[in-house]
């Protein structure tokens, strides 16, 4: 039964972990914004975004302006809207999104 219990408790550790490994743990882990509940992208002022967008409700990924926002185009106040790849720097456009303009959250 003890082999058993050391079994169950290693194979849980094993699905715990990656979901952990995905999230931050300090706030230099983040390419933008804070760590906040293991999560990137959060934000007190404009600075904290790192020049990728906006701070707007403690949230990363707002924009006025196309200038404002690190990847894509700004669009009903949020980054991440192309019209083709070079819009993504970086990523892919498809169906009008770039495909990298939420990587800062994982």
């Amino acid at each position: 039964m003890g082999k058993a219990l050391g079994f169950v408790a290693v194979a849980a550790l094993l699905f715990v972990a990656p979901a952990a490994w995905a999230g931050c743990g300090s706030d230099s882990a983040c390419k933008v914004g804070k760590c906040s509940s293991g999560t990137c992208g959060n934000c007190g002022s404009d600075s904290d975004c790192k020049g990728h967008s906006k701070c707007s409700s403690g949230k990363c990924g707002n924009c006025g302006s196309d200038s404002d926002c690190g990847v894509g185009k700004c669009s009903s106040g949020k980054c991440g809207s192309c019209g083709s790849d070079s819009d993504c720097k970086g990523g892919k456009c498809s169906s009008g999104k770039c495909s990298n303009k939420d990587d800062y959250l994982k």
